[in-house]
């Protein structure tokens, strides 16, 4: 199967699609949009669906940078999906960032912590 594009992207807003060959929704790029809500609520909206369907999900996030707005769309987003953390479901969570980027490294922690996620951290080289 292809790829399943939810948010083309652009330099503002991060690429979003969802691999169905590896149940795997991707958030890439930036998001420094002025308006994350276009991005975000849809997005939510997605999730909720996919996993009252099929209870399963990979989330794998890997933003160069975002912004203030952005990222408390991404924190609540975040904390919705822990409503999901329980036995029925299996939602798994991968925040990536560059090795160089200690910044996006404890951002990540900051949303694991706040959002109340499970979450795995891969360094890419």
């Amino acid at each position: 199967m292809s790829l399943v594009v939810l948010h083309e992207g652009s330099k503002n807003t991060p690429r979003v699609y969802y691999d169905p060959d590896e149940n795997s929704l991707s958030l890439t790029g930036r998001s420094i949009t002025e308006n994350p809500d276009v991005v975000y609520n849809p997005l939510t909206l997605w999730i909720k669906d996919h996993l009252r369907k099929y209870k399963q999900l990979n989330v794998v996030i890997f933003l160069e940078y975002i912004n203030s707005g952005s990222s408390k769309s991404l924190c609540d987003l975040l904390r919705m999906v822990s409503t999901y953390m329980m036995p029925e479901y299996k939602v798994r969570i991968k925040w990536k960032y560059e090795e160089d980027d200690d910044s996006m490294h404890e951002l990540g922690q900051h949303y694991r912590d706040s959002a109340g996620v499970r979450m795995e951290f891969e360094m890419v080289v």
